[in-house]
């Protein structure tokens, strides 16, 4: 009966997707905060207009880049039998599992209880679709084990660190992409949020403030051609030639080269706008926020949040994450112990260097650094994994491309911290699994206590190199 529920509300939310979902969260909050009908049913418009125009321009050049990113693998002719089939394989992979089907049903009732008991001020529910991030790794314990409550365990305790790396960076994260009150809880890039402010003060400490690339500072030193159209035609270049290098000689390669810089530069110039819609569906709310704040005296600030893709084209980003992109690919062919060739999820870096970006105040040498590390650790965790999600992928009637590859996502699974946590339950030690469960509770309760301190310090450290 539980199990019918729960598949059938996972095939609402799958019709309809977060273009829908969002929004009519959105409405129904607003309403909540006493905002007229009239004007909640208009900033959901606002909403739903916003992650449509994200997912538009987002697919439509992914579509271009792709050819590109397949080009260059060609080019190495290395030879790695872990392949990435990217993210959307995972995702329809995850919601097939028992596991995933149950997890559904405890997410929403888990993060609508955090919330509202004040345990968190991130209003997670909203972003439901992300959370396949967690089945995928419950689906494995579970195969693995065959136990249904170390899966839910796992999973439960992934969330809870995943909300709490959200509250932490949720205000810089708000600021950095202008979209207030909003924050990212995406499972599969904020569990990189302590190594991003790790590496955020050691490369300050080294120097790297004083490398003040990011696009504020190009606009300012080389006026209308440092502008992010212009920096998107360069990088899109630069991506194009990589790509197409072998076959530079050929007109049909520089019809490419082309396609992909002008592609690139049109983000650029588009995504701003679009943002610009998404951000005014959340004024109503913000205001009647700060008025039932002001006559009730709560002083309470919360965070609604909001899919990934609302940060995939700030400038800074969707440059970090292109330049990555032969970056990684180039470290894939040479780290000792990886077996993985990402390809597929290439294209989605912009969205996994969101949480690196804004920590960094958009320093685009801090995020490659930081990238270039994490993701690298993240190639060997994926190539230590491969089997087993592998096996997931099969009894889920995934068909591998021939008998000897193992297959994988990149964007999802390359994360080392989430990688940590399943490995802790796998062990069924309770010792170790106590641990993990501790080590929350303490950084919880040490974040609370000096919540003002550690927030004001992310929002302040590094940001001399904004504009400059």
């Amino acid at each position: 009966m539980l199990e019918t529920f729960l598949s059938g509300l996972d095939k609402i939310f799958s019709t309809f997707g977060a273009q829908v979902f969002v929004p009519a969260i959105l409405f129904i909050i607003a309403l909540c905060m006493g905002v007229t009908a009239k004007k909640a049913f208009n900033s959901a418009l606002l909403c739903a207009v916003g992650l449509t125009g994200f997912n538009l321009v987002i697919n439509s050049f992914s579509a271009i880049v792709a050819p590109v990113v397949s080009s260059m693998v060609e080019n190495t002719g290395v030879n790695l039998p872990c392949l990435d089939t990217g993210w959307q394989s995972v995702s329809v992979i995850a919601y097939s599992t028992r596991v995933g089907v149950i997890f559904i049903g405890v997410a929403i009732l888990l993060e609508l209880i955090l919330f509202f008991a004040k345990w968190t001020n991130v209003f997670m529910a909203s972003d439901l679709w992300n959370n396949y991030s967690f089945m995928v790794w419950g689906s494995m314990i579970f195969a693995l084990t065959k136990s249904m409550a170390l899966a839910m365990a796992c999973m439960i305790v992934q969330l809870l660190y995943i909300m709490l790396f959200s509250e932490v960076v949720a205000k810089r994260w708000s600021n950095h992409y202008q979209y207030p009150n909003c924050c990212m809880t995406a499972p599969h890039h904020m569990e990189g949020v302590p190594f991003a402010i790790l590496m955020n003060w050691l490369l300050g400490l080294i120097g790297f403030n004083k490398i003040k690339i990011n696009a504020a500072s190009i606009q300012k030193k080389f006026g209308i051609f440092g502008e992010p159209m212009f920096i998107g035609l360069i990088v899109g270049l630069i991506i194009g030639v990589i790509g197409n290098f072998s076959a530079l000689g050929q007109l049909s390669a520089w019809g490419s080269v082309t396609s992909v810089a002008i592609s690139t530069a049109a983000v650029m110039a588009v995504f701003p706008k679009v943002g610009g819609i998404f951000a005014s569906a959340f004024t109503s709310l913000t205001d009647a926020y700060k008025s039932k704040a002001a006559k009730s005296g709560e002083g309470r600030e919360w965070y609604l949040s909001v899919n990934d893709a609302a940060g995939y084209g700030e400038p800074n980003t969707l440059v970090t994450g292109t330049l990555l992109i032969p970056i990684i690919l180039g470290l894939s062919f040479v780290l000792p112990g990886n077996s993985m060739l990402p390809m597929a999820d290439l294209v989605a870096l912009p969205y996994m260097v969101e949480v690196f970006v804004c920590v960094s105040h958009g320093n685009i040498a801090k995020s490659l650094v930081t990238g270039a590390i994490w993701f690298s650790l993240g190639l060997v965790v994926c190539s230590g994994l491969a089997p087993t999600f592998t096996e997931i992928a099969v009894e889920a009637g995934f068909q591998l491309p021939q008998v000897g590859v193992y297959v994988m996502s990149f964007g999802i699974m390359a994360h080392p911290l989430m990688a940590g946590l399943f490995y802790a339950f796998l062990s069924k030690n309770p010792l170790i699994i106590g641990a993990v469960v501790v080590v929350y509770f303490v950084l919880y309760f040490l974040f609370k206590k000096n919540k003002a301190a550690l927030v004001d310090w992310i929002e302040n450290y590094g940001a001399e190199t904004v504009g400059a």
